[in-house]
């Protein structure tokens, strides 16, 4: 051999003594770190109104509520904001807590770290806690506004059904009559009209038109005063709306957090094998410099 190829020998010997000196380094010097422990939760995201009590009034504020996975992405994207700051107690939430939602399954994953399996444990079931109670004020909030909404348009109907029975009741006068008695000639008249043959046939047809519009406007007006009492009522009671909107989210824990069994971090074999290998690499590429200028 050489005298150039001895001292490349050397050379790459000594690299690699230095490698593992310095792999071992790392090692112990990672395993001296505070380790990381992380617990896990999986959150499947529903909402249905199947069930739902009070059928008068939960169509309406049931109908236009977020979807579940924009839900779950509006929480994911709030996670490092200072509401959630302030609700979970840190200062920087997003380097304790993650949230990631994956669409194509509906699955919420929330993931939390700490210092032991304990604290990461009741760090997890913190964020789980802070999630459901999210949604559910996001879904409240929503259904409050559809509430909002329908009970306007409840009171408009309630005052569009009165106007329309004060005209049939009008035309009707005091006595209930109308004008128009009828004959056969009036009846086959109305009834090749398409007029119902029970009212084509009655003694006067007007009145008994106009008395059965009455009927059906005195219940089109009792539907308009329940549903706007049954929304004002909702309203008037946060609870009772937080109530209704708790029947339709289905938050299902698949797997609440537990203490996790084995720490995420330091890993210091990982570690140490990345520094010996750089210095390696290193070493490597200085040789082949070496050689390549004659050196």
């Amino acid at each position: 051999m050489s005298a150039g190829g001895r001292q490349s020998l050397k050379f790459l010997v000594g690299a690699g003594l230095a490698a593992v000196a310095v792999g071992l380094l790392v090692a112990l010097v990672a395993s001296l770190q505070q380790k990381t422990y992380v617990s896990q939760a999986s959150v499947g995201l529903a909402v249905s109104t199947q069930n739902v009590s009070g059928a008068l009034v939960s169509g309406q504020l049931l109908a236009n509520l977020p979807a579940p996975a924009a839900l779950a992405q509006a929480f994911t994207q709030r996670l490092d904001t200072r509401a959630f700051s302030e609700a979970l107690g840190v200062e920087r939430p997003d380097r304790i807590y993650e949230a990631r939602y994956d669409e194509r399954r509906a699955l919420l994953t929330l993931r939390a770290r700490g210092g032991t399996p304990r604290e990461a444990r009741e760090r997890g079931e913190k964020l789980l806690a802070v999630a459901q109670s999210y949604l559910q004020e996001r879904l409240t909030s929503a259904a409050r506004t559809s509430a909002l909404a329908a009970a306007e348009q409840a009171r408009l109907d309630l005052a569009t059904a009165r106007k329309i029975l004060e005209g049939v009741r009008a035309v009707l006068g005091p006595g209930g009559h109308a004008a128009g008695a009828s004959g056969s000639g009036t009846a086959a008249a109305l009834e090749a009209a398409k007029v119902d043959p029970v009212i084509a046939r009655a003694a006067n047809p007007a009145r008994t038109y106009l008395s059965l519009n009455e009927a059906q406007q005195e219940v089109g007006l009792e539907m308009a005063q329940a549903r706007g009492q049954a929304l004002e009522g909702v309203l008037r009671d946060p609870a009772a709306l937080s109530a209704l909107v708790g029947q339709a989210l289905q938050v299902q824990v698949l797997a609440p957090p537990a203490e996790p069994l084995g720490h995420v971090s330091p890993r210091p074999v990982l570690a140490g094998a990345i520094a010996a290998m750089a210095v390696l690499a290193l070493a490597v590429l200085a040789a082949m410099l070496r050689d390549s200028n004659g050196g």
